[in-house]
């Protein structure tokens, strides 16, 4: 059985930003799970998913805050998945009974500790706000050098070559192909920024590629723009597509999946680093393909000058995050300490009788 990973939701330059409202309209059954928090409900995925992984191909949806933990899981075959709503920001279900089920986990808890504890979680949750909105501020700061860097490498590349290489690619890559159908097309993260730095699902989401292509470049050299171009040619011919954003900035590309066609490509540079090792990997170094003169010196001192800015920033914005993960932990505690034991169990023979209807 398959099993990949993937983030859905992000701390980014833009915010948080989730991509699940497409990926509900895609599911035929999705049940939500409401009032717990990620030490319930994670390890309530975690039961299901081991109970059912040898039986059904699962997705995991993995937290970035608390990168080790779960926030949903889809099992493909049955076309359903259970999720965390609180990491959704869906305020109603649109298809209750029909299509969408809700596991409401409050009652797992016992009122009366929440009560002498309000003040230390109003608290909490308010200082995580504050600290949060630090982290993406760092983020933006962070963005707004990188995008200094790419305006200094854009005049060295010659981007009228790059589009013809592109459209070369394109037809390299789809020939004549048509499909008869709808292009179904999912948004996804390959990685995220977590308090322990970038993480990334790269190698688990493609190594059962026939073809890994890793691209190569500097800044700006227009890995995203290929990317984005190629997706839109897989729907215009009716290819299913998954679309991974950028975890630092949502509105840039880092991968495009083509399943009915074995291939994956991807930007292979920081913080996502990696390197063919496989007899059907390429290399596509958009740099080395269309840079039409080395960077002048003066240009290189500006580079290195803002890139150390950049880290900078970036290492502030993850010390935020891992302060944000600290005080999750407190507030969760909290719950934690008042959990009703008996409640777990319940939920979780819920959960997997929901799993078993859909067989």
């Amino acid at each position: 059985m398959s099993e990949h990973k993937y983030f859905m939701g992000g701390t980014t330059a833009k915010g948080y930003v989730n991509f699940y409202e497409n990926l509900i309209e895609q599911l035929d059954y999705v049940l939500y799970i409401e009032g717990g928090h990620t030490s319930l409900i994670s390890p309530l995925l975690k039961d299901v998913a081991d109970q059912m992984k040898n039986q059904l191909n699962i997705d995991y949806i993995y937290n970035h805050i608390q990168q080790n933990e779960l926030e949903g899981i889809v099992f493909t075959e049955l076309n359903a998945g259970i999720f965390d709503r609180s990491k959704m920001n869906i305020r109603r279900m649109k298809w209750p009974l029909i299509k969408e089920s809700l596991l409401f986990c409050g009652e797992g808890y016992d009122k009366e500790g929440l009560i002498e504890k309000k003040q230390s979680l109003v608290g909490l949750e308010k200082e995580i706000e504050e600290v949060h909105t630090l982290a993406v501020q760092s983020f933006q700061e962070a963005l707004a050098i990188h995008h200094e860097v790419e305006g200094i490498y854009g005049p060295y590349m010659n981007f009228a070559e790059a589009n013809r290489a592109t459209d070369h690619l394109k037809v390299e890559i789809f020939e004549n192909n048509m499909l008869n159908k709808p292009s179904s097309v999912h948004h996804r993260y390959l990685g995220a920024a977590t308090p322990e730095g970038p993480v990334d699902f790269i190698q688990n989401l493609t190594n059962q590629a026939n073809r890994r292509i890793f691209m190569k470049g500097t800044s700006g050299s227009g890995k995203s723009t290929i990317l984005r171009k190629i997706a839109r040619e897989a729907q215009e011919r009716g290819f299913d597509v998954e679309v991974y954003h950028c975890g630092f900035d949502p509105t840039s590309l880092d991968m495009v999946i083509l399943p009915e066609l074995g291939l994956s490509i991807f930007d292979a540079t920081a913080p996502h680093e990696h390197h063919p090792n496989l007899l059907k990997d390429e290399e596509y170094n958009l740099s080395e393909k269309f840079m039409t003169q080395p960077v002048s010196k003066k240009d290189q001192q500006a580079i290195s000058i803002l890139k150390i800015d950049y880290r900078l920033k970036v290492d502030e914005a993850t010390a935020y995050l891992k302060q944000v993960n600290k005080l999750h932990e407190e507030f969760e505690k909290i719950y934690q300490d008042n959990m009703i034991p008996e409640f777990y169990n319940v939920a979780k023979e819920e959960l997997l009788n929901w799993v078993d209807e859909k067989k």
